[in-house]
């Protein structure tokens, strides 16, 4: 059995790392170039926040009353069978939670290159190999040493942010003038939807703290707090930073701007704060991967747990208290699929995105099942503005997941795939062995 060995602290912070990844140090950019004005992007990511919101308090509900680990895959199971959970934990191994990992330890590995050279160790693919080892290793020694690890580096990143928008608060720059090389935004209707897309990507993954509930003490009281505690800092810091972004370097500019919180800090404190902020870049990506690893194996631990598929991945260290095949099944996939891509991180990404909002949507329309057919099963927290806000979540994730087929139509049709050989797999595992022999 896991071990209950996180509070409120760690959980909360978990969301945090499970949230501020990447995403923050170079999506403002994507969404300044899809928006005629800073309001427009300020609205944009308000809206994301909203999202995140509505997202977080639905599974809250989920997570104090099933405080299982698996998180979604659980509330799938219970709401809709075991096909549609199965296909979650199957996705989760062969695409969202390996592709995720293996693409932010290749965009780790090329903010390392920055400041010390790779050759020795095999370039970006080979730091990026070392980055996914040994973070699965870590792990493998329980659930403490891979949370202390995950507070550590996401205590970093806040601290950075929040740095950088109190600086930007108080120190007086010139005002931004309009570049003529900055690209034309596309019609608002347009340009909001793909900014919109672009936020969506970065507000994802406080859902992963329901993963690990089974390892929160006290889970009905502590896992809602901490996704409410996680969810308002990540709010404010990802509008606190845009609003820096934009007071430091105008629409224009960071429509313009390849590395922004880089180029922002250069702005107020000169080049020792561009560095600075590369290096609180470098420690947010590191560790995501962390978090990433930790959280995702629960799913694979939780299939293995009901036989579903490997049932060796529901087994638990007799001495670390770890789900060590899972974590080990993830983290070699990740590697598979790192080499597989020669850690194209754009190939990876656009086939997460598509993939991830699927089972967003499916584990948040759960809560809608289950107060149906399970209303007898103890909730100590109720998600506020009950149905209006899941349902508001849902269409957000069913936007996000047709968006993401039309933008990457080649990664959404090998998810696509992914998923019909995931429902022969599990139709084949199903059929009885009498009837498999006959067939032969």
């Amino acid at each position: 059995m896991l071990r209950r060995e996180l509070g409120l602290f760690s959980a909360a912070l978990l969301v945090v790392g499970g949230i501020i990844g990447s995403g923050i140090f170079f999506t403002p950019a994507e969404t300044a170039r899809a928006l005629p004005t800073g309001a427009w992007v300020l609205a944009v990511w308000a809206l994301g926040g909203v999202v995140a919101l509505a997202g977080a308090l639905t599974y809250a509900e989920l997570g104090a009353m099933l405080p299982e680990a698996g998180g979604g895959y659980v509330y799938i199971r219970e709401a809709f069978g075991k096909l549609p959970a199965f296909l979650c934990g199957w996705m989760t191994l062969l695409l969202i939670a390996s592709g995720a990992i293996a693409a932010v330890a290749m965009s780790f590995a090329g903010y390392l290159e920055r400041f010390v050279p790779l050759g020795l160790v095999g370039g970006r693919m080979g730091v990026a190999a070392i980055t996914i080892v040994a973070l699965t290793a870590t792990n493998y020694l329980g659930v403490k040493p891979g949370t202390v690890t995950a507070n550590i580096f996401t205590l970093s990143k806040i601290a950075a942010l929040t740095a950088l928008i109190v600086v930007g608060a108080v120190v007086s720059v010139a005002a931004p003038v309009p570049i003529a090389a900055a690209p034309m935004a596309p019609p608002l209707f347009s340009g909001f939807a793909a900014a919109f897309v672009a936020v969506l990507f970065t507000i994802g993954g406080w859902q992963q703290t329901n993963m690990v509930a089974a390892e929160i003490r006290d889970p009905g009281r502590t896992l809602p707090r901490a996704l409410f505690i996680g969810i308002g800092i990540v709010i404010a810091i990802y509008l606190g930073a845009n609003a820096v972004y934009l007071k430091a370097l105008g629409r224009d500019g960071l429509a313009l701007s390849h590395a922004v919180a880089a180029d922002a800090a250069q702005q107020f404190v000169g080049p020792v704060g561009a560095r600075a902020i590369t290096i609180a870049a470098m420690l947010s990506i590191f560790g995501f991967v962390n978090v990433a690893l930790l959280t995702n194996a629960r799913v694979l631990f939780a299939l293995g747990q009901d036989g579903a598929f490997l049932p060796s991945a529901g087994r638990v260290h007799p001495r670390f208290g770890s789900p060590h095949v899972a974590l080990v099944m993830l983290g070699t996939w990740s590697l598979v699929l790192l080499f597989a891509t020669h850690g194209h991180i754009g190939t990876l990404l656009s086939g997460v995105v598509f993939a991830d909002w699927i089972f967003f949507g499916l584990g948040a329309a759960s809560v809608f099942v289950l107060r149906r057919t399970r209303p007898a099963l103890p909730r100590p927290y109720r998600v506020l503005g009950y149905p209006w806000l899941p349902g508001f979540f849902v269409v957000c994730a069913a936007v996000g997941i047709v968006s993401a087929y039309v933008s990457a139509l080649k990664m959404s049709l090998v998810g696509t795939a992914m998923l019909g050989v995931g429902i022969v797999l599990y139709r084949w595992r199903s059929t009885p062995i009498a009837a498999k022999s006959s067939a032969r």
